[in-house]
């Protein structure tokens, strides 16, 4: 059996996921979500040899997995389809990030902060999807699906590129600090306490680990450890709105 083509982003795994896993959190349970969530999964493994084709090498390879992942992804969204088909205007509002993602990777510049930011909606939109898949309803809930994942996100964006892309420019640490701090004010001003504790581990890394050369795999781990304590405390912040 061939091996997997997977991508070896592994952060970027956590981005596509928990949006999703919070929005099956918020709604009714429907066991067809589990196929929605199987679905997801395929397609987002097509992401990485679909993105790869605009590169224009090796084209067979990257095809082939692109085609075997997209043929997954429509067998195992067809339970979830037959539920709720509402679900496939999804993928005309992902459609013009997309374009965007494929336009970064033609220009060989899939780092720019722009082409991140378009994956973050990417995957507030899916999860925003899948809330709507159960729910049926486009309520308050909906909206902070999209909204409280991709504050998180945005804030590791900046972190990210301040140890590791671009650790020689000041203006990442910078706007990292600030964003977060900005973040955990913002809801300690509003007595949220929950989401501010959930944003706070997010600032204390931004400020203490550019002061020191974590290697890629320090930062990565660092990463899942405060992720799981933003989706913990996101959870108990937000479980009133179930």
């Amino acid at each position: 059996m061939p091996k997997l083509l997977i991508s070896n982003q592994h952060g970027a795994w956590v981005m596509a996921l928990l949006p999703f896993l919070y929005a099956m959190s918020l709604a009714p349970f429907q066991w067809q979500s589990v196929f929605l969530l199987a679905g997801w999964i395929a397609l987002y493994l097509a992401t990485y040899p679909f993105l790869n084709l605009f590169k224009g090498r090796n084209l067979p390879l990257y095809t082939r997995w692109t085609v075997i992942y997209l043929t997954a992804c429509v067998l195992l969204l067809l339970p979830a389809l037959v539920v709720n088909w509402q679900i496939l205007y999804v993928a005309l509002a992902i459609l013009p990030f997309v374009l965007v993602n494929i336009y970064y990777t033609k220009q060989k510049n899939e780092r720019a902060l722009c082409n991140d930011l378009a994956a973050i909606v990417i995957f507030a939109i899916v999860g925003m999807g899948a809330y709507y898949f159960t729910a049926r309803r486009i309520d308050h809930a909906f909206w902070l699906v999209g909204l409280y994942p991709s504050l998180f996100f945005i804030g590791t964006t900046l972190y990210v590129k301040s140890v590791l892309r671009e650790r020689k420019n000041p203006r990442y640490l910078y706007a990292s600090i600030i964003y977060h701090a900005a973040i955990v004010s913002f809801f300690a001003m509003g007595q949220q306490w929950l989401l501010s504790l959930a944003f706070l581990p997010s600032l204390v890394r931004a400020i203490i680990v550019p002061r020191y050369r974590f290697s890629v795999k320090q930062v990565g781990l660092l990463e899942f450890a405060i992720s799981a304590w933003f989706f913990i405390f996101l959870l108990w912040g937000t479980w009133p709105l179930r």
